[in-house]
């Protein structure tokens, strides 16, 4: 008997909708389950029709909404960064541990009442918003997305409405899960490491596996489409963030194994697949945020071991030495930073609690200034600037995380962008190359190799030129 609108999910169904809201693909659904592949798909189009909703990210918000999935609270920490990746590091001893654990979490979520899975009112709140999605995805096609429109005889483009900041609750989520693509995976499962872009290559440097903190560097070549590894950073460190200078990567600090902080830095040399020892920070520090303006590396806050910091440090490549800047006012670790035009963006960061905090550095005048604060607190993000505007993804350390967050600086608001992950996806890396976005590894209830990107300039365009 086919299904509908208003009917109870089966027992099976909220289990694949709990999965479903974790991020896992049809397939990996079906291996978790020991059900085929063509069996997920039957059983989720049985689950949209019953509920009413047309994507799999409205059907996330959905059970979340309705209490048939739970977020599970931030752990209690002697440490903020020393307990917090030793619990991660217990967490996932072995995937088969985490396997057990996923399922006993499933197991104790508060079981769900027949009639709150009934009452399901005649064209209820989530019904008018699918049917507003439908148009808007119709409106989509035939207009090519851009920038909110600051003025335009009066009327509200669709895209105006995909891209308009939203507060309280979530009043639209524009789904473009599909323009991220995912890439071979990392070699290994990892999170809390530096990721940088450097002559056609993604570089993947420390951070921390199943295992513990790693010292590993890969690199992945975007047009070959390959992973390779290179000479090790002579420490296994995490929470490092890393920067491109005059063709080499800057790795400062770090994390050893015990949660503790380190003043050493260093630089690696692809040219010559060797590492260097530089000038060492000022402060042990591990957490920070990391981004380069005008040949010259700006390091944010972080973590000394005692406490989240709000300090401001740059790196001369040419003296080889740190100097101290304006601090930002909010002390903060896992924070991100990024150069967009001529200011220095330092976005999101973790003191006990998520922060959804936007400070913005101007290097000419010395000063910091505020910005829009994030849509929603994100701790252990990841920031890149592109194609005119900011891109924010992942966090969910205390909270939810359903979707990521674009900014356009000169409204000043940010605006929502799919997610390929939701429920949480914290401590990636984020960088960028050419048109395209890249978010690789980090931390979704076990260390990712995942990789993806997102094409946010898909279009390209040549000028001819007549040569004389």
């Amino acid at each position: 008997m086919p299904a509908e609108y208003g009917e109870p999910l089966t027992e099976r169904q909220l289990e694949i909708t709990a999965l479903t809201a974790g991020g896992l693909t049809n397939r990996e659904i079906a291996a978790q389950l020991y059900i085929s592949h063509n069996t997920v798909k039957v059983h989720l189009r049985n689950i949209f029709t019953k509920t009413g909703v047309a994507s799999r990210t409205e059907l996330s918000m959905l059970a979340m909404r309705e209490g048939w999935v739970t977020i599970s609270e931030s752990e209690q920490e002697l440490s903020p960064i020393q307990v917090a990746v030793k619990s991660e590091e217990e967490e996932t001893a072995t995937e088969e541990e985490a396997a057990i654990k996923e399922k006993l979490a499933l197991e104790e979520e508060t079981p769900v009442a027949a009639e709150e899975v009934r009452s399901f009112p005649a064209w209820s709140r989530l019904r008018w918003g699918s049917l507003l999605g439908g148009v808007l995805l119709a409106w989509l096609i035939l207009f090519l997305p851009g920038r909110p429109a600051a003025e335009s005889n009066g009327q509200a483009t669709a895209q105006d409405l995909v891209d308009a900041p939203v507060t309280g609750a979530l009043e639209t989520l524009a789904s473009h899960a599909d323009s991220w693509q995912e890439l071979p995976p990392l070699p290994v499962r990892r999170a809390r490491c530096g990721v940088a872009t450097l002559d056609g290559r993604l570089y993947v440097v420390g951070g921390l596996t199943a295992e513990g903190t790693t010292n590993r560097l890969e690199s992945y070549q975007i047009t070959a489409e390959r992973w390779e590894e290179h000479a090790p950073r002579p420490l296994a460190l995490a929470n490092v963030q890393a920067g491109v200078l005059g063709g080499k990567l800057l790795v400062p600090g770090g994390c050893d194994a015990e949660g503790q902080p380190v003043s050493i830095v260093h630089r690696y040399d692809p040219a010559t697949d060797l590492w260097k020892e530089t000038a060492p920070l000022p402060t042990p520090l591990c957490a920070y945020a990391l981004t380069v303006f005008k040949g010259q590396a700006h390091l944010l806050g972080g973590w000394d071991g005692q406490h989240y910091r709000a300090l401001h440090y740059r790196y001369d490549p040419v003296t080889e030495s740190w100097a101290e800047e304006q601090p930002p006012v909010e002390a903060r670790g896992f924070g991100s930073a990024a150069v967009l035009g001529t200011r220095i963006f330092y976005v999101g960061g973790y003191d006990g609690d998520e922060r959804a905090t936007c400070e913005v550095y101007q290097p000419e005048e010395e000063s910091w200034g505020g910005c829009a604060p994030l849509l929603q607190p994100r701790g252990g993000l990841g920031l890149a600037a592109l194609g005119g505007s900011l891109y924010a993804v992942g966090g969910g350390w205390n909270g939810y995380l359903g979707f990521n967050e674009r900014y356009w600086p000169q409204e000043d608001v940010w605006s929502v962008v799919s997610s390929p992950l939701v429920g949480e996806w914290r401590n990636l890396g984020v960088t960028t190359w050419e048109s395209t976005l890249y978010a690789l590894g980090g931390w979704s209830g076990d260390y990712l190799n995942r990789s993806y990107k997102l094409e946010v300039l898909p279009f390209k365009v040549f000028i001819p030129v007549t040569l004389p």
